[in-house]
């Protein structure tokens, strides 16, 4: 989206409640004149979009209770946060950061907090069968960067035109997946060929090949 530079002649009352919407919304003036006009016109802007997107990713995870969604200063990134079934039930973070002027919608990273090797490595293993199953069943061109604790997977723009709201819930949904899978893996730790089985019969149930991101 491009950007000019634009001369108004505005009402100094006007103008200093504008100023006031801006500072409780703490952004720019020109960027709160730039929200009430596209609010006013329909259109949604980069900004608004994100913004009512991650509003609805928090309304989809408030509705479960075992992940909790959490707000990041950027206005482009929000973070999930879920729990591992594993020794002190370690935190894992999916951070969901979109890509306002781009080729890609954005990227999910993953980060695992904890200090334990052998969970490390387990973790690990996971993200590389993730990726072989991927890769195989849903998104052959799928982009990762990956070294043990942090898991970076680049978010392709829809192969189907979708609304704010249905992208938000396609985002959701992959988290969702992903922790499910891992939590899968996990859990069956200790018989590796039986975790990999399991994880792999449980993609196919939950992937949709239709809508790929």
């Amino acid at each position: 989206m491009s950007k000019s530079v634009y001369s108004l002649v505005l009402n100094d009352d006007v103008v200093e409640l504008v100023d006031k919407l801006a500072r409780v919304n703490e952004c720019s003036r020109s960027h709160m004149i730039e929200k009430i006009l596209a609010e006013a016109v329909s259109y949604e802007t980069p900004v608004i979009r994100a913004n009512n997107l991650f509003d609805e990713i928090e309304r989809l995870i408030g509705e479960g209770n075992m992940m909790r969604f959490l707000e990041e200063p950027s206005r482009y990134m929000a973070s999930i946060l879920s729990a591992l079934p594993y020794r002190y039930n370690p935190a894992i973070k999916y951070n969901v950061e979109l890509f306002p002027h781009s080729n890609y919608l954005g990227q999910l990273k993953i980060t695992l907090r904890t200090q334990n090797p052998t969970l490390t490595s387990l973790v690990n293993a996971f993200y590389q069968l993730f990726t072989i199953l991927e890769k195989r069943y849903y998104n052959p061109n799928a982009q990762y960067e990956f070294n043990g604790i942090k898991f970076i997977r680049v978010l392709d723009f829809p192969n189907v035109e979708l609304t704010t709201e249905q992208l938000a819930e396609l985002i959701t949904e992959y988290v969702k997946n992903f922790n499910e899978l891992l939590n899968i893996f996990l859990s069956n730790q200790e018989d590796e060929k039986v975790a990999f089985t399991l994880v792999e019969k449980r993609f196919n149930e939950l992937f949709d090949r239709e809508i790929i991101i």
